[in-house]
């Protein structure tokens, strides 16, 4: 057992240790019990590696504290920051992808809770950020685009369809990018889709929101309506859009201009993160994802009159299909 388990178990009288799958990050979850809560989770976040200080403990703790006023996120009942390791309330294990794929009669009234968690962070968490906090400071400018262009390029085109994106492509997302990075002056969560969203009761709660920077006002609207992991009706996808619309006053095509911009980015980043979860880490269960972000892409191009992308999205949903078969 992790020492820091064993004196978190001591140190607030905590039983049975379970260790949960965690996220995509370096934390560690356990469930356990609790002598007043019932069941808790104990999280431990990365230690300091030599020569190198890992920040995100106290990242966390500060982001937390930001939004706990306004958005729903995971309450810190305890802490102990020595050891790097946090004692939060347990939300359970319903997220909002089960919730819908259980009562999918409810689908419209989440999408509507939703779109109200969007306009909080594009209103009244923009508005009350300061400008010198680290989660502002970090941004999505064309560094941290090129970042994730190459990490598609690598992990999606190159290891797992086997083949190098068209030329066009590569131009197009330089404009893209350019366009986006002066769009960036919104708090985003910047995961922010049915599976980092948890239904508690009749509430929706956010979580892995540890990423969270400064971008454009679509980008958790393009994450959520154009979901990897979830297909919205057209009437639930009308309700995600339109109280972000209302909150920023924009007109319809405003917001759908910047939208496509910011879903074509954001699905191409996610294929870059599906492409290594399934040739490095082996993880099937991602599998899915992959056809369905590339229906997205489809639907991207197919908004912008883009001839070639459309014949190009279905080119890679085809072979992406070829791939998933062979296993």
């Amino acid at each position: 057992m992790d020492p820091r388990l064993q004196r978190a178990l001591d140190r607030w009288e905590l039983t049975g240790p379970q260790a949960l799958a965690g996220d995509a990050g370096a934390r560690q979850y356990f469930r356990v019990a609790h002598p007043q809560l019932g069941t808790a989770l104990v999280v431990l976040h990365p230690l300091d590696a030599p020569g190198k200080t890992d920040d995100s403990y106290f990242e966390f703790r500060a982001l937390q504290a930001y939004l706990d006023p306004l958005l729903r996120v995971p309450t810190i009942v305890s802490s102990d920051d020595a050891d790097r390791c946090l004692l939060v309330e347990d939300l359970g294990d319903t997220t909002l992808e089960r919730r819908l794929m259980e009562h999918p009669e409810e689908e419209l009234a989440w999408a509507q809770k939703a779109g109200w968690l969007l306009t909080t962070l594009a209103g009244p968490l923009t508005l009350g950020a300061p400008g010198h906090t680290f989660f502002m400071s970090r941004s999505f400018d064309q560094p941290k685009f090129q970042f994730e262009w190459d990490y598609c390029r690598q992990n999606f085109f190159q290891d797992f369809l086997q083949k190098d994106p068209p030329r066009w492509l590569e131009r197009m997302m330089d404009e893209v990018h350019a366009s986006l990075e002066t769009r960036a002056h919104f708090f985003v969560h910047r995961d922010f889709h049915v599976r980092n969203l948890m239904v508690h009761g009749d509430r929706l709660v956010a979580i892995d929101f540890q990423d969270a920077r400064r971008g454009a006002a679509t980008y958790d609207l393009a994450s959520l309506r154009y979901d990897a992991y979830w297909d919205w009706s057209r009437e639930a996808g009308r309700a995600l859009v339109a109280p972000l619309q209302a909150e920023l006053g924009w007109s319809h095509e405003a917001l759908l201009e910047e939208l496509n911009l910011s879903a074509l980015q954001r699905s191409l980043k996610a294929l870059g993160t599906f492409g290594h979860q399934l040739v490095h880490r082996k993880k099937a269960h991602f599998a899915p994802a992959v056809p369905r972000t590339l229906r997205h892409l489809r639907g991207h191009f197919q908004r912008m009159n883009h001839q070639d992308g459309v014949l190009a999205s279905e080119h890679m949903l085809r072979l992406a299909e070829e791939r998933l078969l062979k296993g």
